[in-house]
């Protein structure tokens, strides 16, 4: 499935985030472990795992200092850079960064499948994926997971996106979806939960695409946990015990109670707990890194312009399931 690029800022600004890798960091303190994430439902296991203190007790004598990021391409900057030992984010940022920085990011595991919808403002017209065409749509950040599945879905229906493109995208934050929504700003999105069903309930968008149907069959790595690959050179056993921590916040991640108390307490959310439920419910908490999703991932990726050099699936597969 291939398509013409027409996302030259978009490469522009992927370029620009990853650039960071030079800047500060440094190995940091051999007794703490910087972790990063999102305040997404798709990042579940990573904030259950905070709210419980399931890192701390399963990784004794080290002090886990948590960090929350906007997306994740500024997380994989984080990484890059040294300001990041491990982080939970999308698959997205992670092949972009085996093609521009290469053997620097490890994945050790899996922990979320889809978790994303694509919805329409209500009153725009957009019931399918063909009727993109012409109109505004979002996605959280440029060479993030959900850009890359707009745009493996986009290019499915035979349309390309962009911000010139039959299908003009653009960028928008999770937490300004729905001021965009209201004033008319955006036609549809592309996002994760909860932000797509905050917009359903508060009646500003209708749902095109379930989080079930998303890139074939909602099939693909939403969330992945890594380590910066010398870190995990360097310190080995914590790596062993965060794989193992991992496994323990994905199984609590089942729970949509803890769910929806360690989001709220992570983004002091207000959001109904209807919604919150709805979002939860769209994810699939999962210690496995699909294959057949990622090569999916990768190949909007490469069709996009966003790899300068080629990412073969085992780049960005954790050990175990080569």
């Amino acid at each position: 499935m291939r398509f013409r690029s027409s996302v030259a800022g978009a490469v522009a600004a992927v370029v620009a985030a990853l650039s960071l890798a030079g800047c500060g960091g440094g190995d940091g303190d051999a007794h703490e472990l910087r972790i990063g994430y999102l305040a997404n439902i798709t990042n579940a296991a990573a904030l259950v795992g905070i709210d419980q203190g399931i890192f701390e007790r399963d990784i004794p004598g080290m002090r886990v200092t948590p960090t929350k990021f906007t997306t994740g391409t500024e997380e994989v900057s984080a990484l890059l850079s040294g300001s990041l030992d491990a982080g939970y984010l999308g698959m997205g940022p992670v092949i972009t960064a085996a093609s521009r920085a290469p053997g620097q990011i490890t994945v050790i595991a899996g922990a979320n499948e889809g978790g994303a919808l694509l919805v329409a403002r209500t009153g725009s017209g957009i019931r399918s994926v063909n009727d993109l065409a012409g109109h505004r749509v979002a996605f959280p950040g440029y060479g993030n997971t959900q850009d890359m599945s707009l745009q493996w879905e986009l290019a499915r229906a035979g349309l390309r996106g962009g911000r010139d493109a039959q299908v003009p995208t653009v960028r928008v934050r999770n937490a300004d979806l729905r001021t965009a929504f209201e004033r008319g700003a955006l036609d549809a999105a592309l996002c994760p939960e909860p932000w797509c069903s905050a917009l359903v309930s508060k009646g500003l968008a209708t749902v095109v695409m379930p989080a079930d149907k998303v890139m074939g069959d909602g099939r693909y790595p939403s969330t992945v946990l890594v380590v910066r690959t010398e870190y995990a050179r360097r310190h080995p056993d914590v790596v062993k015990q965060l794989i193992r921590a991992n496994e323990q916040a994905v199984a609590a991640s089942r729970d949509p109670a803890a769910v929806a108390t360690a989001f709220n307490a992570a983004v002091k959310s207000s959001l109904p707990d209807s919604v919150l439920r709805t979002g939860i419910a769209a994810n699939v908490p999962t210690t496995e890194v699909n294959a057949a999703g990622t090569q999916k991932l990768i190949d909007a990726a490469r069709d996009a312009g966003y790899l300068p050099t080629p990412v073969r699936l085992r780049d960005v597969l954790p050990a175990p399931a080569r």
